[in-house]
């Protein structure tokens, strides 16, 4: 029996349960008729399989729906379909573009487009959306960079044709972050109300309470299983509580949750290149600039002292802080790319080396004279403020394990949980709880080099430094990425100088968290590639491969 496709519905099973009734009491003529075995019963019954899912993963932004307000800083793939997508391996393949190829100049890229995609609507994914979609992000230029490319043309065959200025070693990763809008529907509301051209389509958003999905009817890949998923907007704890109540089939845990038992449900965990970390304001108070586009105060005394940024780094105990904050689910981390082909071993240090975190401040100035337990210099004390997300309990342990240990070094940090809209409007005049990671090296890039800072929420610290500017852009423009990663290895630590913690130290990164969740135990989730930063929508990339199992 085809349970997925087949007829055989209710009122069948019935006719032929009754069937099966009539002839045993044929056959028994008047006599009366012996029980009906339940195991007989049970065989006749259809097996059932499950089409909807229910997920608590966290307080998703409807922006994340509009590529020019997020949508691929969470790389979610449930609703919009890219030119290129990475699969369970990491490799590069092609989605919405059939194949691609490139220019022996490495400035020509040819995407031939698939005939058979459509949006949600029936209407064709064209080459004109396609172009439509990335000049209006070129325009825009905040969530994506993209003022490297020179043109973008339609070709004949439905084909696409991107012209860049210069070579550009991280545009291949780009390609599978910018979801393709419609162009005939797309306007500033686009996130209320998306067109989807992915494995699933928005049909109710309720704004902090829950968003639906169902399957799209259109969509040219694989056909996932389960045609409904319904996201309950709920605090960790909260979604906890549903799991348990037996009201949602995977809950995110932050790791302070993840021996919690709940009945028919097991943890899963996946590793990540998601890293956490404290930034840095690198330059004194008392200057402007922006973030998102408005207008911010910038800069910090304290932390502007490379002493403090390079103590904290080798004082800080990342074994302790993985332990205490996340309950021994991660890896320490060194840099926002650990273990990645482009990361630097050279940056890793003997950490939690109090001495030397002392020294250093010694020898930088930072003395406690009054014997209060905060060093000082100039009569200014090494004590400064650290934000973080108050909706996320693993960056609120994080940061209080972070200020408790920094004590030991004579530093105090007032640890403070704000919104993430009053963190980008105060987070560069103080500490804030920081975090990244993907499947390639551009956040090297956005998060240091000078030519992104006042872009979006790039550079943050505020970071100068004219040598990892000049490793950093041939990063960017090598033809290879062999070359590539040789660059991207000296920014972080030529020697001399670099970005990491041993060099100018802008961002400390501390940790590498892995993703868990509870779900129920008769889901397969299939192979998970290694995760990016944020665990909302990290989990679903390979969303058409997930099955029910009975």
């Amino acid at each position: 029996m085809n349970v997925n496709g087949s007829s055989f519905t209710k009122s069948s099973t019935l006719f032929y349960l009754g069937l099966t009734l009539s002839v045993f009491l044929f056959l028994g003529g008047c006599q009366t008729a012996a029980p009906v075995s339940e195991n007989l019963i049970n065989a006749q019954k259809p097996t059932t399989v499950k089409d909807e899912l229910v997920l608590a993963i966290g307080k998703l932004d409807g922006g994340q729906f509009d590529p020019r307000k997020g949508w691929g800083m969470t790389q979610i793939r449930l609703t919009h379909s890219s030119l290129l997508a990475i699969d369970a391996d990491l490799n590069f393949v092609g989605d919405l573009a059939k194949s691609y190829s490139i220019s022996n100049d490495s400035l020509t890229w040819t995407f031939p487009l698939r005939d058979d995609a459509k949006f949600s609507n029936g209407e064709p994914v064209t080459a004109e959306d396609v172009k439509f979609t990335y000049e209006m992000l070129k325009e825009d230029g905040i969530k994506f960079d993209l003022s490297f490319v020179k043109s973008i043309k339609v070709a004949d065959g439905n084909t696409i044709v991107i012209e860049l200025g210069e070579p550009r070693s991280t545009f291949v990763s780009q390609l599978t972050e910018i979801g393709i809008v419609p162009k005939a529907h797309y306007d500033e509301h686009y996130s209320q109300n998306p067109i989807s051209s992915g494995p699933y389509k928005v049909v109710q958003y309720n704004d902090g309470q829950q968003i639906i999905l169902e399957s799209n009817p259109y969509w040219y890949g694989n056909k996932p299983q389960f045609k409904k998923l319904t996201f309950l907007l709920l605090e960790e704890d909260a979604a906890l509580a549903a799991a348990k109540a037996g009201e949602a089939d995977i809950v995110y845990v932050p790791p302070t949750f993840a021996d919690q038992k709940v009945a028919g449900m097991n943890l899963r965990a996946y590793e990540s290149i998601d890293s956490r970390g404290i930034m840095l304001p690198t330059v004194p108070s008392g200057g402007k600039g922006m973030t998102n586009g408005k207008e911010v105060d910038i800069g910090n005394d304290v932390t502007s002292d490379l002493a403090i940024r390079k103590a904290l780094n080798i004082g800080l105990d990342r074994q302790k802080l993985l332990d205490l904050a996340l309950d021994g689910h991660g890896q320490k981390a060194f840099c926002l790319c650990d273990n990645m082909p482009w990361f630097n071993e050279k940056t890793i240090v003997e950490d939690g080396n109090v001495e030397a975190a002392r020294k250093i401040l010694g020898d930088g100035g930072w003395l406690d004279t009054n014997n209060d337990g905060i060093a000082e210099k100039n009569g200014l004390k090494a004590e400064f403020d650290m934000y973080f997300s108050s909706s996320d309990q693993l960056r609120s342990d994080l940061s209080l394990a972070v200020a408790d240990q920094a004590t030991e070094l004579g530093i105090k940090i007032n640890t403070i949980g704000v919104t993430w809209d009053e963190i980008y409007l105060k987070g560069k005049t103080a500490a804030v709880a920081w975090g990244g990671g993907r499947h390639h090296p551009h956040q090297l890039y956005s998060m240091n080099s000078s030519q992104r800072m006042n872009q979006g929420i790039d550079n943050m610290p505020n970071y100068q430094n004219a040598k990892v500017d000049e490793y950093l852009n041939k990063a960017l423009t090598a033809s290879t990425q062999e070359e590539a990663n040789q660059y991207w290895k000296l920014a972080q630590w030529d020697g001399a100088t670099g970005f990491s913690g041993i060099g100018d130290a802008p961002i400390i990164w501390l940790l590498r968290v892995d993703h868990l969740y509870l779900a129920n135990e008769k889901l397969n989730l299939a192979k998970q590639p290694v995760h990016t930063h944020g665990h909302e929508w990290a989990l679903f990339g390979n969303i058409t491969e997930w099955t029910w199992e009975n």
